[in-house]
């Protein structure tokens, strides 16, 4: 006799001794089910009618299909499926969201979970989470959690979708280069499933509008690449008391933590960024697309935890992933008492300018510094031709050395601070990095010297993509 597997709902385990999952013989769902009914007595009269037709409010699955859908009780068992046994449950309050037939199949394998249950799913129905980026990691984030039903998913991204990104974000499509990832990632989630809400912020998140954009929502997961943003949202997300999972990737290796509450922050992980242009960004040490995927879906699922209160987080644990030796370590991190924004006695009251922060200088509070220019590729090859402009390139010497912009001149980064005043004679500075990150910083504390700077927008890998001119130093 075919034996099976049945799951049994927290409504049907005071008949069970309280058991999730029982073990039942019989060729057919009928069969299975009379076998289960005579086991555990009582069970017979919550599944049944009086004509021994399962009754209207039950879900009845063998495996993912509904057993009307095969035949009803008659349906015929291998051995070794698992039966779930699907009731309608109000949880006690007529307020909360009863699941469709449709969402109870759509979620049915993780409805069975006895850590999550139709009350959980009903949980992550409600939630409501913000995504921030949508790029390598924020892009397994949205994938999971609106494949797990979170009802709201907020998005956060002011970019536009490059070619080179599609290796490791693939929410987006080739089709979608050139557009607003917030979007193409909207469209994606929309298409996974129409059950959840998405709420598109095409924006770069800074110290005006963080607290308005983030306080809308139960939960923050930061995808974001940049340490900015990376201080600027765990800043608002301690102001607002909001949960926030954060992770980062570069090259083969990947972080992640989760930060409650009361419980620490980032800057109690790490009180101060690293100096500027010591640490480099994706685009300029290169990330393998599936670590990205790994340490997204680590974040989606530390996200789900904390939506659902089950398991061990990894609040003030540090894990961090060697993708080239397939090994890992977690490390204990701390609240620190004399943390400037979550200490005992906290320096920091509100957000800062975080560019200033994480470039040179001091930071200040507020975002009142003078802006610096941008300037595309069409308006950066006028310039190019025009005198008085002086082109800086911010990379490493070795990396100018092996070619550059026909005419500019080599500033490092981190030289930048201490060779300003060698910058005040030109009429126009245009700065530029591999991909126009550090250098729409360095126009900013430029500009913020009095000096009339700009940013060449994309950055080099813009401008080689144009094929435009350029000088071979190597």
């Amino acid at each position: 006799m075919p034996t099976v597997s049945v799951y049994v709902p927290t409504p049907y385990r005071k008949h069970t001794g309280g058991q999730t999952v029982l073990s039942v013989e019989g060729a057919t769902v009928g069969e299975a089910l009379a076998e289960l009914c005579r086991l555990r007595p009582g069970l017979g009269d919550e599944l049944f009618t009086a004509t021994g037709q399962l009754k209207d409010y039950l879900n009845v699955y063998v495996d993912d299909a509904e057993v009307r859908t095969l035949g009803g009780l008659a349906a015929p068992l291998a051995g070794g499926e698992e039966l779930a046994l699907i009731p309608a449950m109000a949880g006690g309050s007529m307020g909360m969201r009863l699941l469709s037939p449709d969402q109870v199949e759509r979620y049915s394998r993780q409805i069975i979970l006895p850590e999550l249950g139709m009350a959980g799913q009903r949980k992550l129905l409600a939630a409501k989470v913000l995504v921030v980026g949508a790029g390598g990691l924020g892009a397994p984030v949205i994938t999971y959690l609106a494949a797990a039903g979170v009802g709201t998913i907020g998005v956060v991204d002011g970019d536009l979708v490059e070619r080179s990104n599609l290796h490791r974000q693939p929410v987006h499509r080739d089709q979608d280069v050139g557009g607003s990832k917030v979007e193409s990632a909207s469209r994606f989630i929309r298409e996974l499933n129409p059950d959840v809400a998405v709420i598109a912020h095409p924006v770069v998140l800074d110290s005006t509008n963080a607290l308005t954009v983030i306080g809308g929502y139960d939960l923050v997961v930061n995808g974001s690449d940049n340490f900015p943003t990376r201080y600027l949202v765990n800043d608002a997300c301690v102001l607002l008391e909001k949960p926030l999972i954060d992770a980062s990737i570069l090259r083969f290796e990947g972080q992640a933590t989760v930060f409650m509450p009361g419980q620490g922050c980032y800057r109690c992980l790490f009180p101060t960024p690293p100096e500027a242009g010591t640490v480099p960004s994706c685009a300029e040490a290169g990330v393998i697309g599936a670590l990205a995927g790994q340490m997204g879906s680590i974040q989606a699922l530390e996200a789900l935890k904390v939506l659902l209160g089950v398991g061990e987080t990894l609040a003030n644990r540090l894990l961090v992933v060697d993708a080239l030796t397939g090994q890992s370590r977690t490390f204990r991190w701390q609240r620190r008492p004399d943390c400037a924004l979550c200490g005992d006695h906290p320096s920091q009251e509100g957000l800062i300018d975080y560019v200033a922060f994480c470039g040179s200088g001091p930071p200040r509070r507020g975002v009142d510094a003078p802006g610096a220019e941008e300037v595309d590729i069409e308006e950066a090859r006028a310039l190019l031709a025009a005198p008085g402009a002086l082109w800086v390139d911010l990379r490493p010497a070795a990396a100018f050395a092996a070619g550059t912009i026909p005419g500019a001149v080599s500033l490092p980064i981190e030289e930048l601070s201490g060779r300003l005043e060698q910058l005040r004679e030109a009429k126009r500075v245009v700065f530029f990095c591999e991909i126009g990150q550090k250098s729409q910083v360095a126009a900013l504390v430029a500009a913020d010297a009095g000096i009339r700077a700009a940013n060449l927008k994309g950055g080099l890998l813009a401008w080689r993509d144009r094929n435009l001119a350029w000088q071979d130093r190597a």
